[in-house]
Parts: structure tokens; C-alpha cells; sequence
């Protein structure tokens, strides 16, 4: 298996901290997975709290946390900017925690992009930039004005020298996928340590049914993808192998808590990368 694809990370899913301990922990354990992200869905997020709880079941884990503004908005872009920077502090005390810095759904007053900017200006920005810090590119905007945009605030991230990783957001559009890392390519500059991670799913019949019925939000899917789940293999496939020939580093993002459906994931990487 090619390097970026045996690095794979895991989102987790759990609603409740005893979700996390009693079912989430154990099988992390137990099928040593150790490669993590946590996101960031609603106000109600006790993101430190879930932090210190996998911590503690999983001294080694290596977790990145999503961190929206949408959602931990003070007011001012100043005020959110100050409580980000105390988020990032904490987080710090943690081995090998990152934070995924995104604006939630489209960008408000408290802007991923202005809050990076801001950041730079900060003189003392040691403590600020406490953890490593990734941000989000969709490459599968449908509208050409929308990836341009989209294009454009990714440099604006980049150019700020305060990301070490980018993510990218799920979607099939091989096409647009490959115009995505070249141009972070052609606007990393000298950056040549920076890491690309991109999101995928692991099909099955409750996904798409989940994906037609109530898609989630930015996430671009062909009535091709939906239509069966051998389909959506044969694309998903296709998608880790650009993945590998680019040492894009996958995020599955799909509620992973079966041995058989670990193995069937383990099973696509193992294809798409020798399919590279």
C-alpha cells in the first residue's frame, strides 16, 4: 500500500461523551487505530472535553479537531480570534493534536481567511500558532465563479504562512479533483512540506440513501455515485488512486465501528493505490 494510503485517518461519530468511551474508545483500541478527526457540529460541542476524554483512552492518538468559527463566534472577528487562539492553547497540551480551522457552511463575519490574516499580524503569534493548523478547499464546486472562489480563498489562506495542512472536501468529480491539486501545487510556493488530506466515503446502501435523501452540505455527488454502491466503488477507487499519485493522505469520513467494514476500507485503499 502506498504511504499517504497506509496514513489514512478516521472521523469519528458519537452523539454522547459514553458513546465515546463505552463503544468509539474500545474498537479504537482494539484495532489500534490511532490516526483521528473530530468535528465540529453545533454550539453544544464540548470540543476540549471530547479532547481530553480520547486522550485519556488513547494516550497515543495523533487528533486532528475541527474547529468551525460559525460555531464558536464571540461577536467581533477580534473576540473570536482571541477565543481560537485560547482553543489552540489548550489543544497544545496535547501530543500530536492538530486543529482544522473552517468557517462553517458559507463564510460569515468570522471568516477563516480574515481570521488567518489577522493571526499573521499578530506579533507575538508563538502561542497563537500553538498546534499545527489545517484549513478546508472544495474542490467540486459545479459553478466555475464558485471554484474560482474558492480557489482564490485557498491562496489567501496559504499566503498567510500559517497553514501546515489542507483538507480536501468529498466529492467524485475526478476532473475538477485533479485541476484542485494542481493548483494547490501551483500556489503552495515553497511549501514543499505541506500536507494534503482528502475526504472520502466508505459506500454502502445507507449512505446513499442518507446522501439523496438529506446530502450534506458542499458535498458534490453524481447521480452516477448514488445510483448503486458497486458504482460508487468503482469511483471511490478511482479517487484514492489520484490520491496516491499525489500523496494525498485519506480521511474516511463514514461511521467506521465493524471489523468487516474497517477491512472492506482497508480492502479500497489497498486497490486504489495499486491502481495509481
Amino acid at each position: 500500500m502506498a504511504q499517504c494510503m497506509s496514513q489514512w485517518q478516521l472521523e469519528l461519530f458519537f452523539k454522547k461523551k459514553q458513546d465515546l468511551t463505552d463503544k468509539v474508545l474500545p474498537f479504537l483500541r482494539e484495532r489500534n487505530l490511532r490516526r483521528l478527526n473530530i468535528t465540529n457540529k453545533n454550539k453544544k460541542d464540548d470540543l476540549i472535553e471530547s479532547v481530553a476524554t480520547i486522550y485519556e483512552g488513547l494516550p497515543e492518538a495523533q487528533l486532528c479537531v475541527h474547529y468551525a468559527l460559525k460555531w464558536n463566534s464571540k461577536g467581533s472577528p477580534a473576540a473570536t480570534l482571541k477565543a481560537f487562539q485560547e482553543f489552540c492553547i489548550k489543544l497544545a497540551s496535547y501530543s500530536d493534536a492538530s486543529v482544522l480551522l473552517i468557517s462553517g457552511t458559507r463564510p460569515g463575519k468570522n471568516d477563516s481567511v480574515q481570521a488567518l490574516q489577522l493571526l499573521k499580524e499578530q506579533q507575538n503569534c508563538q502561542e497563537s500558532a500553538a498546534v499545527p493548523i489545517s484549513v478546508a478547499f472544495n474542490p467540486f464546486f459545479p459553478a466555475a465563479a464558485d471554484f474560482a472562489r474558492e480557489k482564490q480563498r485557498l491562496k489567501q489562506k496559504l499566503q498567510t504562512g500559517m497553514v501546515d495542512a489542507v483538507y480536501l472536501q468529498n466529492g467524485n468529480d475526478l476532473q475538477r479533483l485533479q485541476e484542485g491539486l494542481d493548483y494547490i501545487k501551483e500556489v503552495q510556493g515553497n511549501r514543499h512540506n505541506l500536507k494534503i488530506l482528502g475526504s472520502v466515503f466508505l459506500p454502502s446502501k445507507k449512505l446513499l440513501a442518507q446522501m439523496n435523501f438529506r446530502p450534506w452540505n458542499g458535498v458534490f455527488l453524481s447521480k452516477e455515485y448514488l445510483g448503486s454502491v458497486d458504482k460508487a466503488e468503482e469511483i471511490t477507487l478511482k479517487i484514492l488512486s489520484i490520491y496516491a499519485q499525489h500523496g494525498v493522505v485519506p480521511l474516511l469520513e463514514s461511521n467506521i465501528q465493524k471489523v468487516e467494514d474497517l477491512r472492506h476500507a482497508l480492502d479500497l485503499f489497498d486497490r486504489g493505490a495499486k491502481g495509481s
